[in-house]
Formats: structure tokens, C-alpha cells, sequence
């Protein structure tokens, strides 16, 4: 058991997808979010389709194909503002 907040607490406002993809990157290692986050849009288009059918698979609910389309994007996006390499001075 780890000692990270329960994210469902944290982040009740946010939709079902939105949680799907905080839930993600609370799970995945540091280095696979840096890697993630370092690609670029080519790689990204091409994991796409695999990740979405991956989540819908792994997730319960019913939702619209249309929240899941873009749930890759949306999850490049969010590691990008936290998880990107950087040159420091």
C-alpha cells in the first residue's frame, strides 16, 4: 500500500476520462512519464489508437467513444507541463 492520496478524493470535480488519465499517471513509473512526455507528435499518433483500446478494455464504464479519442493527447499534454526535460542554468 502506498502512501499517495486516494486521487478520487482529490479531483472529484474532474470527468471520468480526466480521472482515467490523473489515475495513469499516478501509476506509471518516472521514467516512462519523462519518456511520454519527450515525444513527439508523430510517436504520440501512433500509440494513440493502441492506448485508447487499452483503456476502454481496462474500464468499466459505458462512456462515448468520443471522450476516449483523445484521452493519449490529453495525457502527452498533461506530462508535458510536468515532466519534461529541461536545460537548467
Amino acid at each position: 500500500m502506498s502512501d499517495k492520496p486516494d486521487l478520487k478524493d482529490i479531483n472529484r470535480e474532474l470527468s471520468p476520462v480526466d480521472e482515467i488519465i490523473e489515475e495513469i499517471i499516478s501509476e506509471l513509473p518516472l521514467k516512462e512519464r519523462v519518456e511520454i512526455a519527450n515525444m513527439n507528435k508523430e510517436r504520440v499518433e501512433i500509440l494513440k489508437n493502441i492506448f485508447n483500446k487499452y483503456v476502454r478494455g481496462k474500464t468499466d464504464t459505458e462512456a462515448d467513444d468520443s471522450e476516449y479519442t483523445d484521452m493519449m493527447n490529453n495525457l502527452w499534454s498533461k506530462l508535458q507541463k510536468t515532466h519534461r526535460l529541461r536545460v537548467v542554468k
